[in-house]
């Protein structure tokens, strides 16, 4: 149902590679910078590149993730109007299994290959900011990629979209949602979805073979 290799680069590009930030660099710029700092640590430690803890690795990455992205901000745009029309259980529903679904299409698959990005600028508006950078590739080729952060009710700033190549992570998965539930039902899309994870979980669990 949802074929996004771009996204998954996106994705990967976030939480993945070395970041390079301006000097000058605002609240929303250095906490993303933190983030991705702290995955680099995990990516890097050898001790988890031990065989048989690729499991204690990935758990390490989630858990870095849970704290970087807020995935029931990024639950409640995905769906958009059709948030507010969800019944509280469903909304939890709904945003637990969005977070295994982005958990197993991207976070198991995140990867450190050379790739480096440059955080150039930062726009906040109220609790909203956009960081514009340059994802570079180890031949020096450069694309443009955006973040999209909030502050949480805890004040922190925190991730919920990304934009690579002009394709918006939650605005992609938007539109998907949007064409099943009216041609559907939203049980529909969430018989699709858990279905989806499910053998998503499979394929990615470290003891697949």
């Amino acid at each position: 149902m949802i074929a996004l290799h771009r996204m998954t680069a996106a994705l990967t590009l976030v939480l993945g590679i070395a970041v390079a930030s301006p000097a000058s660099a605002g609240p929303p710029t250095e906490t993303l910078r933190n983030y991705v700092d702290r995955l680099v640590a995990v990516m890097e430690d050898g001790r988890l590149k031990e065989p048989g803890r690729a499991a204690e690795r990935r758990q390490a990455v989630r858990a870095i993730a849970e704290d970087a992205l807020d995935f029931n901000e990024s639950a409640r745009r995905s769906l958009a109007s059709h948030w507010d029309a969800r019944t509280p259980a469903e909304q939890a529903r709904f945003a637990r299994v969005f977070t295994d679904l982005i958990d197993n299409a991207y976070l198991s698959r995140i990867s450190m290959d050379g790739e480096r990005i440059a955080l150039d600028s930062e726009s906040v508006t109220d609790r909203e900011a956009i960081v514009k950078g340059r994802a570079l590739s180890k031949s020096g080729n450069a694309t443009p990629v955006q973040f999209f952060l909030h502050q949480d009710a805890t004040g922190r700033w925190r991730l919920y979209d990304v934009s690579f190549e002009g394709m918006s992570l939650v605005g992609t998965y938007r539109a998907q949602f949007n064409k099943i539930i009216r041609t559907t039902s939203f049980d529909e899309l969430m018989t699709r979805l858990e279905a989806k994870t499910r053998a998503e979980a499979q394929a990615s669990s470290p003891t697949n073979p």
